[in-house]
């Protein structure tokens, strides 16, 4: 379902969280949420669903469901403590939203069923929440969330309390189970390889506002300020003057379609080729292995940091002297700091 909204503001006791906010979300589409804590983003996920008053607009294939109560909006949210009824079965937990429809007990018990093998959970009906691991009952969790049969999934931050390997096996089941049911679903997250792996889109927020939303590529590689771009970190930043549309500066030059002025060209590490073949002089400053991979650390000629992860072991050691080329197809020139 097609979500809208519209001048989306809202307050508490001790002060306005979201101002004027304005998102769309198309139908089938999958966005995340990203932004640091504090921002709003779980305030705006409430918001939607209903559980906190809000002024402004909000349309779900073009209904307005701003002041609908919870269940007659069509939403529904998991939140990261799973919230799950502890002196309820699994199989009852996952049946609750259609017992609330009036679906009989055998019928809502064998959707349950049903549901709990989409999650990979069949087998475990019987059980109590808490004899479940932390990784089940997210899945129990969402297994409920699709019983309520939803135009709109949100999902607040659910793999954060899960580990890394956890969190990834619960990334793919919720892809495969949104593109199976064809849902709108809303991740929020803080973490940004989460959000730039699973999205079809991204909507980064900061103080109650949303800056930039775009493709995962865009917002990574095409940040519209400075904050954005060291939201997701590595990045470099040459200075340099844009004088006739061509950027000079730091031992690089390219085209930037920005008013003349002094400027910092921001760049990410996959923009710098170390190769031998280059003119941009690098000194090895040091040399990290991380198992999987290994991260060197470049000091170029003017005193500019690169950090770039290597495969395996890196053929450099510390004090080499490697000649490299800068890409600049992914450059983006921003207004130099003070």
């Amino acid at each position: 379902m097609k979500l809208e909204i519209k001048g989306l503001s809202v307050g508490y006791d001790t002060g306005a969280v979201l101002h004027d906010l304005t998102l769309g979300v198309a139908e089938g589409e999958f966005l995340s949420l990203l932004g640091p804590s504090g921002c709003g983003k779980t305030t705006l996920m409430k918001a939607i669903a209903g559980i906190l008053p809000a002024a402004g607009t909000i349309r779900l294939d073009g209904r307005d469901i701003t002041n609908l109560p919870i269940h007659r909006r069509g939403t529904v949210i998991v939140f990261q403590d799973m919230r799950l009824f502890p002196h309820c079965s699994v199989a009852e937990n996952v049946a609750f939203p259609l017992k609330m429809q009036g679906i009989s007990r055998a019928q809502r018990l064998k959707r349950a069923e049903e549901l709990l093998e989409k999650v990979q959970m069949a087998g475990y009906g019987g059980r109590r929440p808490a004899e479940l691991s932390g990784g089940q009952q997210q899945r129990v969790a969402l297994a409920r969330a699709l019983a309520a049969q939803p135009k709109l999934l949100l999902l607040d931050e659910p793999f954060s309390a899960l580990d890394e390997n956890l969190r990834e096996d619960m990334r793919t089941l919720v892809l495969q189970l949104s593109r199976e049911f064809s849902m709108t679903v809303i991740l929020v997250t803080h973490d940004r390889e989460e959000a730039l792996s699973m999205s079809d889109r991204v909507a980064l927020m900061f103080d109650g506002r949303i800056v930039q939303t775009g493709t995962p590529e865009a917002v990574y590689h095409r940040p519209a300020c400075r904050r954005v771009a060291d939201y997701f970190g590595n990045c470099v930043y040459l200075p340099g003057q844009v004088r006739d549309g061509l950027f000079t500066g730091s031992g690089i030059a390219c085209p930037a379609a920005v008013p003349d002025g002094d400027y910092d060209m921001m760049l990410r590490p996959d923009s710098l080729i170390v190769d031998g073949a280059g003119s941009y002089g690098l000194t090895v400053e040091a040399v990290t292995f991380r198992g999987g991979d290994t991260l060197v650390t470049f000091r170029a000629e003017d005193g500019t940091l690169w950090k770039k992860s290597c495969t395996g072991a890196a053929v450099w050691k510390t004090g080499d002297h490697v000649r490299a080329r800068v890409r600049t197809d992914h450059a983006v020139a921003l207004p130099a700091q003070a």
